[in-house]
This record gives structure tokens, sequence and C-alpha cells, in this order.
């Protein structure tokens, strides 16, 4: 019994120990805790800033930002947040050869805490100029030996013309011709010249559009006898 109450005041004084610290940090209020972002071709990084107001009466300090991908990094322009003052978060998102939907998120501690006070979402759009769909295709023992199907889409408001593919004509065929379905921009029938040898080829798909935007795709082709 005596040790279930020791534990049940432990519990107690833990607890209000927390409460000034949540409290101070349902203070804080965010400008934003969302940014959707989506970047333009030949831009290599995309930035969002946060801003957060102390709107409770004791000094705040914010400990750390600790982002989820490598591909983000943050900048803090204040670690102490007095009351009625603001501190920005700005997120930085390095593009790389990242394509497509980026979702990248940054928590925020406060000292003392241990779990976050915040976590601030960075959603990074990185468009697929060209899009071949699917981008790898194989053949083994167990698969049929029929020519494969790609099927490329291109994003319009950048590039609107392909105009070369580069393979080795020594290993594989390849012909190209328009999506009768309509939900393409080109269909691609590949077949390797022969299933005997493995093949590792990188198929190159060259586009490009106005105001001399240029774009590279590329499909990886494989054979393994």
């Amino acid at each position: 019994m005596f040790k279930q109450l020791s534990a049940a005041f432990l519990t107690i004084a833990m607890i209000a120990l927390l409460l000034p610290a949540v409290a101070e940090a349902s203070r804080l209020e965010w400008n934003q805790t969302e940014a959707r972002i989506e970047l333009n071709p030949g831009e290599e990084e995309a930035r969002a800033e946060f801003v957060v107001t102390n709107k409770g009466d004791e000094m705040v300090r914010i400990a750390r930002v600790k982002t989820s991908c490598g591909c983000t990094s943050s900048i803090l322009n204040q670690k102490i947040i007095k009351p009625g003052e603001s501190a920005t978060i700005i997120a930085i998102f390095n593009k790389g050869k990242r394509q497509g939907l980026n979702h990248n998120k940054l928590e925020v501690f406060l000292d003392d805490q241990a779990g976050a006070v915040a976590i601030l979402n960075m959603i990074v759009q990185v468009p697929k100029l060209i899009d071949p769909q699917p981008q790898i295709v194989y053949w083994n023992s167990s698969t049929s030996r029929a020519e494969r199907h790609i099927r490329i889409k291109l994003d319009k408001r950048y590039v609107n013309e392909i105009t070369l593919i580069e393979y080795d004509h020594a290993t594989l065929t390849i012909t190209a011709e328009p999506d009768p379905d309509g939900r393409a921009d080109r269909i691609l029938h590949i077949l390797p010249k022969s299933f005997e040898a493995q093949i590792r080829e990188t198929v190159r798909i060259h586009a490009r559009g106005v105001n001399g935007i240029k774009a590279e795709a590329r499909l990886h082709i494989f054979v393994q006898p």
C-alpha cells in the first residue's frame, strides 16, 4: 500500500513539474504548420518560413529543430523567445535527384521537454518533366519473352516534344508510337536481341519545351538468363 501511494505521489509530482512547460508551449502561436511548394525546372531548392510567437508570460527557449530527411535543413534566427516576441524557422529542401511529392517534417523541441512542441510539414512537389511508366523492365527465366511496353508522359507545362531516345542498338530493339488511348504521349516497345546473356542497359529519353527547357529521364533494362 505504501509503495502504491509513493508511486502515485511521484506521478503527481512529475505532472506538476511538467505543467508549466506544457502551459507555455500551448501559448506558442504559429503562422503556419504546413507549407506546400512546387519547384520550377532549374530550381534546386525550396524554402518555407514558419514564424512562432510567444503569447505567454514566460520566456521560452527552442532547444533544437529535428528534420525527418537529410535533404531538408533548417535555420533558426533566435532560440530565446521573450513574451510577445517571435522567432522564424526557415526550412530548406534540396532537390538533388528527387522527383514527385516529397513530404518532410520538422520537429521543434523546447528546453526540458522530451516531446516535440510542434511538428511542421514542408511538402514539396518536384515535377516529373518526363514520366516513364514503368521505369524498370526485366526478363528472367520465369518470365515471358514478349516485348515490354513503356508509356511516356510529358509535363506539357514545360516540355512538349521527345527529341531523342538513346540506347544500345546492339542489345535492344526499341520502337515508338503514339498512344492510341491518349493516356500517354508515346509508347515504347522494348525487346532484347538475346535472352541468353545478361543485359544491364540504360535507355535515355530526351525532351524539350518552350524557353529552351530540356529534360532527361532514364529507363533501366535487365535480362537475367
